[in-house]
């Protein structure tokens, strides 16, 4: 970081490619629609016109929507034609060494992906594209991300694989070779798992593994181990994605994960397909995720860490949060996020109180802070663990001398939680948030109306429906209801159907 902000990497202009192989690739997803035309762009919910004169180190929308415009994703977009895509990349390469946004690592990573696969598409490509890509490897080679690691430095990895088929390039054929093969050892988990533990970058990171197994299957490579890490890592998150996904496709919106990024993952998973691999049943593990299908429900229970310890800075204050859905649609959901800047809401919708699990005497369980920031965190313990029941604790308030325990009980007509606080009485309040379409209705004290099933509450103090801000997208957001129940001991909850009467022995 000190090399980089006081020695920076200039771009190496009039640098000339030694050759490249022409490149064949199977027909892979197409991506959202951003560019409009004309000089429009939409990227985060937020549009912008250039007029015409389009300027890549745009920061009104902030950051992240600078970091998008220069990823180039749009090349694959429907309907996107050659001479649009091209004159697009022209563009860019009027003044390639201004681009500051651009030509950060992250971006050139995407951005070298995007284009090496829109030539081999068009199977056209020319001297001036072909010489700046070459240009772009030697910067990225200077400016790994080491620093940050994580998904950025296996989005990095991605890339010089791409260019390393590509030049042939002994350089980036051992760059790939080295960080590449460690980094997927590093950063899938044994239960298939991206370890950031967001479904959100899972989808992303599957989608980048396909394409990059799609291009060593297809073309001349000196990178057979690389292939052979790839088949067995995306088989594995392959079948992790296929465990974790809701019967109607959705994924569950949990940590950094929110809409219209990832594509869809039964996309995803239908591209894994064409390639030839089959998701299968899997006992989920080391991700600290557990998913339960019984009846009509589908809960969603997270009893893991923050993330790796490292890098944890896609994490939330959630442990023992929890997403339930019924008849294959939402009720009880996670909030979502709908900002990266580093502010209050982005504060708040990582804090404890946006999750639906405890929080004590107003303290978080998990410290988040600064954005992307962790400090003091909760660690899990699995209690107890069956095909119907799971019982966890965790850590997060041991220096309130408080123990909160969670027991989720699974049936086919009702889900039963149990929330058990052991040590001297703090204030507590449990939390639930409504998907939109949730009409609630309180029908009497502690119990609820949810569309077509019954919620109901024992042993509470007080309750209160409140209105908070569902975020279905970066700068999107809707009016939702959560339900804050305040409690001391042993707070029980039942979820059920209708009509179904049960007690609440558990």
């Amino acid at each position: 970081r000190i090399r980089n902000r006081f020695f920076p990497v200039k771009y190496p202009n009039d640098l000339k490619a030694p050759g490249f192989q022409k490149l064949k690739l199977a027909p892979f997803p197409r991506q959202y629609t951003h560019y409009l035309g004309l000089g429009q762009f939409q990227f985060l919910n937020l549009e912008h016109d250039f007029n015409g004169d389009i300027d890549w180190n745009y920061s009104g929308h902030g950051k992240l929507w600078a970091y998008h415009l220069n990823y180039f994703d749009y090349l694959h977009q429907e309907k996107m034609d050659w001479e649009t895509g091209k004159s697009l990349m022209d563009d860019f390469l009027k003044r390639p060494e201004s681009r500051t946004e651009g030509l950060e690592p992250y971006p050139i990573s995407l951005r070298t992906i995007n284009w090496i696969k829109y030539l081999a598409v068009h199977d056209t490509y020319p001297v001036k594209i072909v010489d700046t890509l070459y240009a772009q490897y030697k910067m990225l080679t200077k400016k790994i991300e080491y620093h940050l690691m994580a998904n950025h430095l296996l989005e990095n990895a991605f890339s010089l694989l791409f260019g390393a088929v590509f030049f042939r390039d002994a350089r980036l054929i051992t760059l790939t070779r080295k960080i590449l093969i460690n980094e997927l050892d590093e950063q899938i988990l044994e239960d298939g798992a991206h370890f950031e533990l967001s479904p959100m970058y899972h989808v992303i990171l599957l989608q980048r593994a396909l394409d990059g197994y799609n291009l060593l299957i297809n073309n001349k490579h000196d990178l057979e181990e690389v292939e052979q890490k790839l088949r067995e890592v995306i088989q594995k998150m392959v079948d992790w994605l296929h465990n974790i996904m809701f019967s109607n496709g959705d994924i569950p919106m949990v940590n950094d994960s929110t809409g219209g990024q990832a594509l869809e993952a039964k996309t995803v998973l239908n591209y894994a397909s064409e390639l030839g691999f089959s998701a299968k049943e899997i006992a989920l593990s080391d991700s600290g995720y557990r998913k339960f299908v019984s009846g009509d429900f589908e809960l969603f229970a997270d009893v893991g860490s923050v993330g790796p310890s490292y890098q944890p800075g896609h994490a939330h204050s959630d442990t023992l949060s929890f997403v339930l859905y019924h008849k294959g649609k939402p009720v009880i959901i996670d909030r979502g996020i709908s900002t990266y800047e580093k502010n209050k809401r982005r504060d708040d919708e990582r804090s404890t109180a946006s999750h639906n699990t405890v929080m004590i005497n107003g303290q978080e369980q998990t410290d988040v802070w600064g954005g992307f920031r962790v400090g003091r965190r909760a660690k899990p313990l699995i209690l107890e663990e069956s095909q119907t029941q799971l019982g966890a604790s965790h850590t997060g308030y041991n220096n309130l001398d408080i123990n909160h325990t969670r027991v989720f009980q699974i049936d086919v007509s009702e889900i039963k939680i149990s929330d058990k606080l052991d040590g001297e009485k703090k204030d507590s309040i449990a939390f639930m948030h409504l998907h939109p379409d949730i009409k609630l209705e309180e029908m009497e004290s502690g119990r609820f109306r949810l569309n077509s099933l019954i919620l109901e509450f024992k042993n509470f103090n007080l309750i209160k429906t409140e209105e908070y801000e569902f975020c279905s997208g970066f700068n999107r957001t809707s009016k939702a209801n959560k339900i804050r129940i305040e409690f001391n001991g042993v707070l029980k909850t039942k979820i059920s159907n209708e009509n179904i009467v049960t007690d609440f022995l558990f």
